[in-house]
């Protein structure tokens, strides 16, 4: 008796199982952006797609990456589909891309690379440098800056 229950046990939890996993399998993607990416064979020629129409380029960059995609390979044709140079490298740094990757890539892409430079630097948040150099003003103990030579011999 204790088999068959066993048995039957079994056979209710196996049939669970696979109708839980046939039930969640078939779930749509929740945005029509990660939809496109299932259709999708090339991830090139649909980041081209999606930029051409509208969609914001640091959002493509950084959710093609993310989905799993090369990062050069992305930033690469995201800078060839005309997106907004300081979005892409944006997006690519917030999904993890490194900044000598963005830079190559972009570069790679046909980007001017001073426009690149200028990109990682609000990119990465730095800010520029100030226009003009500021004296520094240099004292020694004992009051007088000393002058002359100073030779090892002398040691």
């Amino acid at each position: 008796m204790r088999k068959k229950n066993g048995f039957i046990l079994c056979f209710i939890v196996a049939l669970l199982l696979l109708v839980g996993n046939t039930v969640f399998a078939d779930q749509p993607p929740k945005d029509p952006f990660s939809k496109k990416y299932m259709e999708a064979k090339d991830v090139c020629s649909l980041v081209k797609q999606v930029l051409r129409e509208g969609m914001n380029a640091k959002e493509v960059t950084k959710r093609s990456i993310e989905l799993g995609h090369e990062a050069c390979l992305v930033i690469r044709c995201a800078v060839e589909g005309n997106g907004s140079l300081p979005l892409i490298i944006a997006g690519a740094l917030e999904a993890g891309a490194t900044s000598d990757v963005c830079s190559k890539c972009a570069i790679d892409a046909g980007a001017d690379p001073k426009d690149v430079a200028q990109a990682l630097e609000t990119g990465l948040g730095y800010t520029p440098a100030a226009a003009g150099l500021n004296p520094i003003n240099v004292n020694v103990p004992g009051g007088e800056p000393a002058g002359g030579v100073l030779s090892s011999s002398g040691f």
